[in-house]
């Protein structure tokens, strides 16, 4: 799973880096496109995967208290960069309403919360489904505490933690994985060539309502794109590699590539270096390359050894450090 981490996670920095010229580029529109059909599902399965031990003494909590940490850190501090140096538009600075990215961290908390109840359910990837359509139908600002995307990619983190037999899938997969590229490639030609998909019905935030879709069956136009994602999810999982490489070191330190990255692409946007990408032909180019060369960059170890005091700090360590401090403080 690492090197799936990997290849997602630098295929999330290329939307990132892709979304500002989307709307002058047919090109950077069509990549974008193809890779929101998988890549937010596929994340969201892969932290289901993750999250199979959940069961074990401690895990849990230790989770919990990771992701709400990691939130509140960096809702803090992407909050600050932006109020004083990027100036996005749009942006509510409340704990509520999680800054761009960080969506996922608050998603991702929620899901581990409703885990142990749909672990037990009997239908409960279907149920979970089901909640997922009906999101689109409730009128709420599904923006505050990712409400909508929580509910919407929750059916691909539950079958996340279902999954298993890997082994098997491995051997599945090197026999579709020649039809796989070839879709991968179709979908592409189809985003450039042909019809575009509203992004906002990737992006799992809008009601149907927001979507321009208000008839009573405007749930089958959102089980037609899991559908869609299901089969892309499928194909991409078919094309990575399993077995450990030079992926699988970078693909353990995937949490500093997502938490930093965004610092760089805002701040390529304050800078107006965006506004000199002109020539269509170069735009995508460019953009991958500097995608694959701030992924490989962020997932450097000496990213992990500098920040991981402040980004993953061991809670049990320190609260005994506190609570000798205070000990010895109220002996004297």
């Amino acid at each position: 799973m690492m090197n799936v981490k990997y290849v997602l996670i630098t295929l999330v920095i290329t939307a990132n880096m892709l979304e500002p010229v989307i709307s002058r580029h047919a090109g950077a529109m069509a990549v974008y496109e193809t890779i929101y059909t998988f890549h937010i599902p596929m994340f969201a399965f892969a932290m289901g995967y993750s999250a199979q031990d959940y069961r074990q003494e401690g895990r849990a909590s230790k989770a919990l208290t990771a992701i709400a940490y990691q939130y509140i850190v960096f809702q803090s501090l992407y909050s600050l960069a932006d109020a004083s140096l990027f100036h996005a538009p749009g942006v509510v600075y409340s704990f509520f309403m999680p800054y761009s990215l960080l969506w996922f961290l608050c998603s991702h908390f929620c899901w581990r919360l409703l885990l142990p109840l749909f672990s037990r359910m009997k239908y409960a990837l279907p149920t979970a489904v089901l909640l997922g359509v009906a999101a689109g139908y409730i009128p709420w600002e599904g923006g505050w505490v990712s409400l909508s995307r929580t509910f919407v990619f929750f059916p691909f983190f539950l079958a996340g933690f279902k999954a298993r037999n890997f082994p098997r899938w491995q051997a599945a997969a090197l026999r579709i994985r020649p039809f796989a590229v070839a879709a991968g490639f179709a979908v592409l030609a189809v985003f450039w060539l042909g019809p575009h998909i509203d992004p906002g019905w990737l992006y799992g935030s809008r009601t149907f309502a927001e979507l321009g879709s208000t008839q009573w069956y405007a749930g089958l136009q959102r089980l037609g794109i899991y559908v869609l994602e299901a089969a892309a999810s499928i194909c991409f999982l078919a094309c990575v590699p399993w077995s450990e490489g030079r992926l699988t070191g970078p693909g353990k330190r995937t949490l500093y590539v997502f938490l930093l990255q965004g610092f760089v692409i805002k701040a390529m946007l304050a800078a107006g270096l965006y506004d000199v990408i002109e020539n269509e032909r170069m735009a995508v180019p460019l953009l991958v390359a500097a995608a694959v060369l701030l992924a490989l960059g962020l997932s450097r170890p000496q990213i992990e050894r500098a920040g991981k005091r402040w980004i993953e700090p061991d809670f049990p360590a320190l609260i005994a450090k506190l609570r000798t401090r205070f000990r010895t403080r109220t002996s004297v």
